[in-house]
């Protein structure tokens, strides 16, 4: 007994047929996402191998009085780092993951050499009056390594790759 109007004289294949096709279907996505995730694991050990220069650059900040910071900028590796930029901001006692306040404009160092330091002496801005008990100050590193790759770092966190 046909209710449709038209004849239907489709092919709709066997069981067989049918597991083939979605055997295929899912050998395909199963490849896919096995690509994918190489890549993003390529791309991953690519990052880990270009910041190897960038993880030892490093800034401490000492409150020096009540208006000015000391920031030291070391850099432990074997290669200069260029364009050094230090950015130090003060995060919020009363919110320790609140969003950190700058203290002075920012200071730059054309190149500090491989195994070396350089101390950076920061004016904090009259409305900052700093307190070394209480007051916590991140520095935010901005520098080219020594491969030309540019990088961010805030305070003791990971190298991120600067655009």
């Amino acid at each position: 007994m046909n209710w449709l109007p038209y004849d239907d004289v489709a092919d709709w294949g066997s069981v067989p047929d049918w597991f083939g096709a979605l055997g295929s279907i899912a050998s395909v996505l199963f490849v896919y996402l096995g690509l994918r995730r190489e890549i993003r694991a390529r791309r991953t050990d690519e990052l880990r191998v270009r910041a190897t220069q960038a993880r030892l650059v490093s800034a401490v900040a000492e409150i020096r009085g009540k208006s000015v910071l000391r920031v030291t900028v070391a850099n432990e590796s074997d290669a200069p780092v260029l364009d050094v930029t230090a950015l130090p901001r003060l995060v919020p006692s009363d919110d320790p993951e609140g969003t950190p306040v700058d203290l002075a404009g920012a200071k730059q160092v054309r190149r500090i050499h491989g195994r070396e330091s350089s101390d950076l002496f920061v004016t904090v801005t009259a409305e900052h009056r700093l307190q070394a008990a209480t007051d916590t100050v991140l520095v935010e590193l901005t520098f080219t390594d020594h491969d030309g790759n540019r990088w961010r770092r805030i305070g003791s966190g990971q190298p991120e790759p600067v655009s």
